[in-house]
């Protein structure tokens, strides 16, 4: 009786590259799932955004937040690029700015702009609630609106004074997610 062994090794090649394999898909499957603990992703939302200059001294910057996911506003940052009057290329970012703004009964408060203009999340006629509408404090929901406020505000995010804006100069608006880096929203936006 004879024994032959022969079959036994390329079975046995198969088994390794088919366990090899499937290590491999593991492999890629949990990075492409974003197991590995890597990066954070950024909030989803659908963001409306205007430039409006009512004035030769006033112009006010407004993004509404019309749909998608909480925007915690401590974690983002607006990123504005333009071109000044000679042509060259400038960009501005937040960093916090306060201005004085004057609310609806005369009496001027401070804030950071752009503030939340939701009358729900706080009066500016209360000093305690200021911090709930200052930019870097609250939680931007769909169906909120921020804005620079006036002239102030305005040069306090875009770098630029209303008197050298013109209706018709473009802006590219950015909010950037500072935990995961990726944009959130990016539009070029005319003055009207």
């Amino acid at each position: 009786m004879k024994h032959n062994d022969s079959a036994v090794s390329p079975v046995i090649g198969v088994m390794l590259m088919i366990v090899v394999t499937i290590i491999i898909a593991a492999i890629v499957s949990a990075f492409a799932g974003d197991l590995s603990g890597g990066q954070s992703t950024a909030p989803v939302a659908s963001i409306q955004c205007s430039i409006v200059k009512s004035d030769a001294g006033n112009t006010t910057l407004t993004m509404t937040h019309l749909s998608g996911d909480p925007i915690n506003t401590a974690d983002t940052r607006i990123i504005v690029s333009y071109k000044d009057a000679n042509g060259n290329p400038k960009q501005a970012r937040t960093s916090g700015s306060s201005v004085s703004i004057v609310n609806s009964e005369g009496n001027t408060v401070t804030v950071t702009v752009p503030y939340l203009a939701d009358p729900r999340e706080g009066s500016l006629t209360v000093a305690d609630s200021l911090t709930n509408i200052s930019y870097g404090n609250y939680v931007w929901n769909a169906g909120q609106v921020i804005t620079t406020g006036n002239a102030a505000g305005f040069s306090a995010i875009l770098g630029v004074a209303p008197s050298d804006v013109s209706i018709g100069d473009s802006f590219n608006i950015k909010l950037v997610d500072t935990n995961s880096q990726k944009t959130i929203f990016e539009k070029d936006v005319s003055v009207r």
